[in-house]
Protein backbone atom coordinates (compact mmCIF):
# COMPACT_ATOMS: atom_id res chain seq x y z
CA UNK A 1 0.00 0.00 0.00
CA UNK A 2 1.51 3.15 -0.80
CA UNK A 3 1.63 6.66 1.53
CA UNK A 4 -1.59 8.25 1.91
CA UNK A 5 -5.02 7.34 3.82
CA UNK A 6 -5.73 4.71 4.92
CA UNK A 7 -8.68 2.63 3.85
CA UNK A 8 -7.87 -0.68 5.14
CA UNK A 9 -10.60 -3.35 5.66
CA UNK A 10 -13.20 -1.21 3.31
CA UNK A 11 -14.78 -2.22 0.64
CA UNK A 12 -15.64 0.57 -2.05
CA UNK A 13 -17.81 0.40 -5.43
CA UNK A 14 -17.06 2.17 -8.58
CA UNK A 15 -19.48 3.01 -11.44
CA UNK A 16 -18.29 3.05 -14.87
CA UNK A 17 -14.56 1.65 -13.14
CA UNK A 18 -13.36 0.25 -16.49
CA UNK A 19 -11.75 3.38 -17.79
CA UNK A 20 -11.09 6.50 -17.03
CA UNK A 21 -11.55 8.47 -14.11
CA UNK A 22 -13.98 5.55 -12.62
CA UNK A 23 -10.34 3.29 -13.45
CA UNK A 24 -8.00 6.16 -11.77
CA UNK A 25 -10.72 6.30 -8.22
CA UNK A 26 -10.24 2.66 -8.39
CA UNK A 27 -6.87 2.28 -8.42
CA UNK A 28 -6.49 5.16 -5.69
CA UNK A 29 -8.85 3.13 -3.27
CA UNK A 30 -7.19 0.27 -4.06
CA UNK A 31 -3.33 1.60 -3.27
CA UNK A 32 -5.09 2.61 0.07
CA UNK A 33 -6.05 -0.85 1.40
CA UNK A 34 -9.57 -1.24 0.23
CA UNK A 35 -11.17 -3.69 -1.79
CA UNK A 36 -12.86 -2.67 -4.72
CA UNK A 37 -15.89 -3.54 -7.16
CA UNK A 38 -16.10 -1.71 -10.04
CA UNK A 39 -19.16 -1.92 -12.62
CA UNK A 40 -19.13 -1.62 -16.52
CA UNK A 41 -21.92 -2.58 -19.41
CA UNK A 42 -19.30 -4.65 -21.06
CA UNK A 43 -18.66 -7.76 -19.47
CA UNK A 44 -15.11 -8.40 -21.21
CA UNK A 45 -14.08 -4.49 -20.55
CA UNK A 46 -14.95 -4.97 -16.71
CA UNK A 47 -12.89 -8.11 -16.62
CA UNK A 48 -9.83 -6.47 -18.28
CA UNK A 49 -9.46 -3.59 -15.73
CA UNK A 50 -10.44 -5.75 -12.88
CA UNK A 51 -6.93 -7.63 -14.33
CA UNK A 52 -4.83 -4.67 -14.41
CA UNK A 53 -5.94 -3.47 -11.22
CA UNK A 54 -5.53 -6.56 -9.55
CA UNK A 55 -1.73 -8.60 -9.56
CA UNK A 56 -2.32 -10.06 -6.38
CA UNK A 57 -2.74 -13.35 -5.52
CA UNK A 58 -5.84 -12.82 -3.83
CA UNK A 59 -8.90 -10.67 -5.17
CA UNK A 60 -9.07 -7.29 -4.44
CA UNK A 61 -11.01 -6.79 -7.00
CA UNK A 62 -14.53 -7.78 -8.07
CA UNK A 63 -16.19 -7.39 -11.64
CA UNK A 64 -19.67 -6.46 -12.43
CA UNK A 65 -21.36 -6.22 -15.28
CA UNK A 66 -24.31 -4.33 -14.49
CA UNK A 67 -26.57 -1.24 -16.53
CA UNK A 68 -27.07 1.64 -13.92
CA UNK A 69 -30.14 2.84 -16.22
CA UNK A 70 -31.86 -0.14 -14.94
CA UNK A 71 -32.92 -0.90 -11.36
CA UNK A 72 -33.62 -4.59 -11.18
CA UNK A 73 -29.24 -4.50 -12.41
CA UNK A 74 -28.19 -1.97 -10.17
CA UNK A 75 -30.12 -3.66 -7.11
CA UNK A 76 -28.73 -6.73 -8.31
CA UNK A 77 -24.84 -5.32 -8.52
CA UNK A 78 -25.36 -3.57 -5.24
CA UNK A 79 -26.05 -7.45 -3.82
CA UNK A 80 -23.11 -8.72 -5.08
CA UNK A 81 -20.97 -6.19 -4.07
CA UNK A 82 -22.33 -6.12 -0.28
CA UNK A 83 -21.74 -9.88 -0.49
CA UNK A 84 -18.40 -10.24 -1.90
CA UNK A 85 -16.76 -8.92 1.59
CA UNK A 86 -19.96 -8.55 3.85
CA UNK A 87 -20.03 -5.01 3.83
CA UNK A 88 -20.33 -1.91 1.67
CA UNK A 89 -18.28 1.40 3.11
CA UNK A 90 -17.69 3.52 -0.28
CA UNK A 91 -19.70 4.37 -3.48
CA UNK A 92 -18.09 6.23 -6.36
CA UNK A 93 -20.53 7.45 -8.86
CA UNK A 94 -18.71 7.57 -12.17
CA UNK A 95 -20.74 6.12 -15.20
CA UNK A 96 -21.95 8.82 -17.47
CA UNK A 97 -21.92 9.15 -21.40
CA UNK A 98 -19.06 10.79 -23.63
CA UNK A 99 -20.98 13.38 -25.50
CA UNK A 100 -20.51 14.93 -28.87
CA UNK A 101 -19.40 18.70 -28.47
CA UNK A 102 -22.71 20.96 -29.55
CA UNK A 103 -24.60 23.93 -28.17
CA UNK A 104 -26.82 23.47 -25.88
CA UNK A 105 -30.08 25.23 -28.13
CA UNK A 106 -29.18 22.41 -31.26
CA UNK A 107 -28.86 19.18 -28.89
CA UNK A 108 -30.96 16.62 -29.62
CA UNK A 109 -33.58 16.25 -27.06
CA UNK A 110 -33.35 12.22 -27.03
CA UNK A 111 -29.62 12.58 -26.37
CA UNK A 112 -30.03 14.71 -23.68
CA UNK A 113 -32.57 12.35 -22.20
CA UNK A 114 -30.81 9.32 -22.63
CA UNK A 115 -27.36 11.59 -20.92
CA UNK A 116 -29.89 12.10 -17.79
CA UNK A 117 -30.82 8.81 -17.61
CA UNK A 118 -27.29 7.28 -17.37
CA UNK A 119 -25.50 10.06 -15.16
CA UNK A 120 -27.77 11.87 -13.49
CA UNK A 121 -30.77 9.41 -13.01
CA UNK A 122 -27.88 6.18 -12.84
CA UNK A 123 -26.59 7.97 -9.81
CA UNK A 124 -29.65 8.25 -7.76
CA UNK A 125 -30.60 4.58 -8.70
CA UNK A 126 -26.99 3.44 -7.38
CA UNK A 127 -26.86 5.74 -4.43
CA UNK A 128 -30.11 4.78 -3.26
CA UNK A 129 -30.13 0.96 -3.54
CA UNK A 130 -26.46 1.72 -2.18
CA UNK A 131 -27.21 3.84 1.35
CA UNK A 132 -28.65 1.40 3.54
CA UNK A 133 -26.07 -1.05 3.17
CA UNK A 134 -22.98 2.00 3.44
CA UNK A 135 -25.07 3.00 6.66
CA UNK A 136 -24.44 -0.17 8.33
CA UNK A 137 -20.71 0.76 8.56
CA UNK A 138 -20.91 3.76 10.14
CA UNK A 139 -18.46 5.57 8.26
CA UNK A 140 -20.38 5.21 4.30
CA UNK A 141 -19.13 7.63 2.00
CA UNK A 142 -20.55 8.78 -1.47
CA UNK A 143 -18.12 10.38 -4.00
CA UNK A 144 -19.65 12.07 -7.58
CA UNK A 145 -18.39 12.59 -10.20
CA UNK A 146 -19.53 15.58 -11.76
CA UNK A 147 -17.15 17.77 -13.62
CA UNK A 148 -15.63 21.66 -14.11
CA UNK A 149 -18.34 22.67 -16.80
CA UNK A 150 -21.33 22.96 -13.97
CA UNK A 151 -19.41 25.47 -12.71
CA UNK A 152 -17.81 27.23 -16.04
CA UNK A 153 -19.62 27.95 -19.47
CA UNK A 154 -16.99 25.77 -21.78
CA UNK A 155 -18.54 26.15 -25.52
CA UNK A 156 -20.26 23.84 -26.36
CA UNK A 157 -20.59 21.59 -23.46
CA UNK A 158 -23.49 23.29 -22.67
CA UNK A 159 -25.29 19.55 -21.70
CA UNK A 160 -22.79 17.92 -19.91
CA UNK A 161 -22.56 21.09 -18.18
CA UNK A 162 -26.22 21.15 -17.23
CA UNK A 163 -26.05 17.64 -16.17
CA UNK A 164 -23.17 17.98 -13.98
CA UNK A 165 -24.87 20.59 -12.22
CA UNK A 166 -27.77 18.47 -11.71
CA UNK A 167 -25.29 15.92 -9.97
CA UNK A 168 -23.92 18.60 -7.70
CA UNK A 169 -27.71 19.28 -6.86
CA UNK A 170 -28.10 16.09 -6.00
CA UNK A 171 -24.99 15.38 -3.93
CA UNK A 172 -26.39 18.47 -1.28
CA UNK A 173 -29.99 16.83 -0.89
CA UNK A 174 -28.34 13.27 -0.49
CA UNK A 175 -26.02 14.72 1.77
CA UNK A 176 -28.57 16.58 4.42
CA UNK A 177 -31.00 12.93 3.89
CA UNK A 178 -27.83 10.57 4.63
CA UNK A 179 -26.51 12.63 7.15
CA UNK A 180 -28.50 10.94 10.08
CA UNK A 181 -27.53 7.50 9.00
CA UNK A 182 -24.07 9.02 9.03
CA UNK A 183 -23.26 8.86 5.53
CA UNK A 184 -21.43 11.38 4.00
CA UNK A 185 -22.01 12.85 0.29
CA UNK A 186 -19.48 14.84 -1.70
CA UNK A 187 -18.48 15.57 -5.17
CA UNK A 188 -15.88 16.08 -7.18
CA UNK A 189 -15.51 18.48 -10.54
CA UNK A 190 -12.73 17.14 -12.16
CA UNK A 191 -11.06 19.43 -15.38
CA UNK A 192 -9.28 18.57 -18.19
CA UNK A 193 -7.86 15.51 -17.30
CA UNK A 194 -5.48 12.74 -19.76
CA UNK A 195 -7.99 10.27 -19.67
CA UNK A 196 -7.55 7.58 -22.61
CA UNK A 197 -10.94 9.24 -24.22
CA UNK A 198 -9.37 12.86 -24.21
CA UNK A 199 -5.75 11.59 -25.14
CA UNK A 200 -7.66 9.96 -28.32
CA UNK A 201 -9.45 12.83 -29.11
CA UNK A 202 -6.16 15.20 -28.57
CA UNK A 203 -4.59 12.83 -31.28
CA UNK A 204 -7.22 13.32 -33.33
CA UNK A 205 -7.19 17.20 -32.95
CA UNK A 206 -3.13 17.18 -33.33
CA UNK A 207 -3.24 15.06 -36.94
CA UNK A 208 -5.95 17.43 -37.88
CA UNK A 209 -4.27 20.58 -37.22
CA UNK A 210 -0.78 18.95 -38.06
CA UNK A 211 0.73 19.77 -34.56
CA UNK A 212 1.49 17.58 -31.34
CA UNK A 213 -1.10 16.22 -29.13
CA UNK A 214 1.34 18.14 -26.57
CA UNK A 215 0.44 21.39 -28.45
CA UNK A 216 -3.39 20.72 -28.53
CA UNK A 217 -3.50 20.48 -24.76
CA UNK A 218 -1.38 23.27 -24.49
CA UNK A 219 -3.81 25.41 -26.78
CA UNK A 220 -6.78 24.51 -24.24
CA UNK A 221 -4.61 25.24 -21.55
CA UNK A 222 -4.30 28.76 -22.69
CA UNK A 223 -7.80 29.08 -24.38
CA UNK A 224 -9.56 27.60 -20.72
CA UNK A 225 -6.76 29.95 -18.73
CA UNK A 226 -6.33 26.61 -16.43
CA UNK A 227 -4.28 28.06 -13.77
CA UNK A 228 -1.59 25.65 -13.06
CA UNK A 229 -0.72 25.48 -17.09
CA UNK A 230 -1.27 21.82 -17.52
CA UNK A 231 -3.98 19.16 -18.05
CA UNK A 232 -4.47 16.57 -14.78
CA UNK A 233 -3.47 13.82 -14.54
CA UNK A 234 -6.24 10.49 -13.54
CA UNK A 235 -4.21 9.42 -10.33
CA UNK A 236 -4.48 12.84 -9.34
CA UNK A 237 -8.13 13.39 -9.61
CA UNK A 238 -8.18 9.47 -7.89
CA UNK A 239 -6.39 10.70 -5.11
CA UNK A 240 -9.04 13.54 -4.38
CA UNK A 241 -11.76 10.87 -4.35
CA UNK A 242 -9.90 8.49 -1.98
CA UNK A 243 -9.61 11.75 0.58
CA UNK A 244 -13.09 11.83 0.39
CA UNK A 245 -14.13 8.90 1.11
CA UNK A 246 -11.55 8.22 4.32
CA UNK A 247 -11.48 9.47 7.64
CA UNK A 248 -9.43 12.49 6.87
CA UNK A 249 -12.65 14.02 5.67
CA UNK A 250 -14.65 12.74 8.26
CA UNK A 251 -16.27 16.30 8.99
CA UNK A 252 -17.00 17.07 4.97
CA UNK A 253 -20.21 16.57 3.38
CA UNK A 254 -22.31 17.94 0.78
CA UNK A 255 -19.01 19.55 -0.83
CA UNK A 256 -17.87 19.75 -4.64
CA UNK A 257 -13.62 19.81 -4.63
CA UNK A 258 -13.34 21.15 -7.59
CA UNK A 259 -9.75 18.98 -9.13
CA UNK A 260 -9.36 21.65 -12.25
CA UNK A 261 -5.85 23.32 -11.74
CA UNK A 262 -7.71 26.91 -11.31
CA UNK A 263 -10.06 26.33 -14.34
CA UNK A 264 -13.06 27.34 -12.28
CA UNK A 265 -11.97 30.98 -10.69
CA UNK A 266 -14.78 31.33 -7.64
CA UNK A 267 -14.61 34.75 -5.85
CA UNK A 268 -16.61 33.12 -2.75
Amino acid sequence: MTAGWSLDGRTALVTGGSRGLGFASAQALLARGAKVAIISRNDADVKAAAARLDSGTSPNVLPIVADVTDDESVKAALAQAHGWQGRLDILVNNAGPQLAPTPVTEADLDVITSAFDTKLFGFLRVSRAALPLLSETGKGSIVNVAGATAHVPIPNTGVTGIINASVVALTSFLASEAAPTNVRVNAISPGMTKTEGWLAKNEAAAAQQDISADDVRAGVVKALGIRLGRWAEPAEVGAAVAFLTSDDASYITGQVLRVDGGLSKPVA
